[in-house]
């Protein structure tokens, strides 16, 4: 599901932003150049990397001025009003403080807020930025000037809207009919051709060089070996020139890292924000997820203290525990009351999530349950992603003795004897967008 597209009002026009995922950072990610964030989304590829992302934290994308959903303003953007248009997007989603990541313009970008407004960033990621688009007198070098120079004339003459710079930069991928179709929309719906010239010679004019000793949050700079219009040696240059800096050169097994992270971007992108890198060993894979909680507790246990509560407790689990085993579930993590199990189909979900609410009454307590499929990351025993996220807001909106399901589950079980009752539509904190809630009329067996 695309997230929900929402705007960012500045005096000079609006930026069209989307909220996914939740954790205990914001992440601010702008595609490079120009973009639209529904196309964006629509591309499986990168709907899969953007949850990864939101799997690190609560992640806020946009569209910058002058491209896609944003306001179609026909002025170039200064470097200064991109920075300002970062810190327009954070105020809009309640972001205090974030990471932020961007390739290329949108790298620059970020660099240039964390030296305007250090108390906002956490943290820079940012991919094949130089510190200016011209070479220059101090040993910087810009962008590769022939490179450029065909770019420009290709999209002048044309070639905007019709994939020629994915053949150009990335045959490889333009050789697939499904790819090279998506970037032509990509394309068409991110600017026009004019625009996109516009921005592309805005970029080059970048000069980061007055901002770089104002930078002191970590920076983590990303270079792909083989990306053709950024140099090794300007970024090590950039990376020299400032205070908190990690230069990383990667070896992307996709090219064009440039337009959206890749596994091994996100690898180190994690490494480097939690000390771990464990990400790349994720499996992704279909699952029906059933969440559980106790309603009432922190009452029942002033009402039975602390013994009680305990062996009350734990008769419980013990009972949960059966009812996942009995329907092939796996249980994944237990916390507080709660449980998450995971289930092949949302049938046997459904099913294990009745009997549980059930079977409660008979120990004295009161359980709501909420079930949600789709794709989800594994990773050792966890699981993560988007998915993991709405099953545990569907969970919470449940009242006492009811299992809610989204209208995916009901969808998927037409025909399967199963009856539901509709409850209206919910909004659930974190996710985009307005979601229709069921309630399985129990008990089944």
């Amino acid at each position: 599901m695309i997230p929900r597209t929402q705007y960012a009002p500045t005096a000079t026009g609006d930026l069209a932003y989307k909220v996914c995922g939740q954790g205990p950072r914001d992440l601010v990610f702008s595609p490079a150049f120009a973009s639209n964030l529904d196309v964006f989304w629509e591309h499986p590829e990168h709907a899969l990397l953007l949850e990864r992302l939101s799997s690190l934290g609560r992640l806020i994308t946009f569209d910058k001025r002058g491209s896609g959903l944003s306001e179609r303003s026909t002025e170039s953007l200064s470097l200064e009003q991109a920075s300002d248009d970062i810190v327009a997007v954070m105020d809009a989603a309640g972001s205090e403080r974030a990471v932020l990541i961007g390739w290329l313009d949108a790298g620059a970008a970020a660099l240039a807020t964390a030296a305007r407004h250090p108390d906002r960033v956490e943290m820079v990621v940012a991919g094949e930025v130089t510190a200016t688009g011209q070479p220059g007198e101090d040993g910087v070098t810009g962008w590769s000037r022939p490179d450029v120079s065909a770019t420009t004339e290709v999209l002048a003459a044309g070639g905007w809207g019709q994939a020629v710079m994915l053949q150009r930069l990335a045959p490889e991928l333009a050789a697939n009919p499904r790819v090279l179709d998506w970037w032509s929309r990509y394309e068409s719906a991110s600017a026009t051709p004019t625009a996109a010239v516009r921005l592309l010679e805005a970029y080059t004019r970048v000069d980061l060089r007055p901002h770089l000793a104002h930078v002191r949050a970590p920076v983590l700079l990303l270079h792909d070996s083989d990306f053709p219009l950024v140099t090794q040696e300007s970024i090590e240059w950039l990376a020299s020139q400032l205070a908190n800096a990690t230069l990383k050169i990667v070896h992307a097994r996709l090219p064009l890292t440039s337009i959206v992270p890749t596994d091994e971007v996100i690898d180190e992108t994690e490494e480097h924000l939690t000390g771990t890198r464990n990400l790349s060993s994720a499996a992704t894979q279909v699952a029906a997820l059933l969440f559980t909680d106790v309603v009432g507790s922190t009452q029942e246990l002033a009402r039975t203290g602390d013994v009680s509560w305990g062996h009350l407790l734990s008769a419980h689990r013990a009972a949960v525990r059966r009812s996942i085993d009995r329907f092939g579930g796996h249980e994944v993590d237990t916390t507080g009351d709660g449980f998450l199990a995971t289930f092949p189909v949302p049938s046997a979900a459904l099913r294990c999530g009745s009997e549980i609410v059930t079977d409660a009454p008979a120990y004295g307590l009161q359980v709501r349950a909420g079930v949600h499929a789709g794709e989800i990351l594994v990773r050792d025993d966890d699981v993560m992603g988007v998915t993991v996220h709405i099953a545990a807001r569907v969970a919470s909106s449940a009242g006492p003795g009811d299992v809610l399901v989204t209208d995916t589950v009901r969808t998927m079980l037409a025909g399967a004897g199963l009856r539901f009752t509709e409850c209206g539509e919910h909004q659930l904190k974190g996710v985009p967008g307005v979601w229709r809630l069921f309630r399985l009329q129990t008990p089944v067996r």
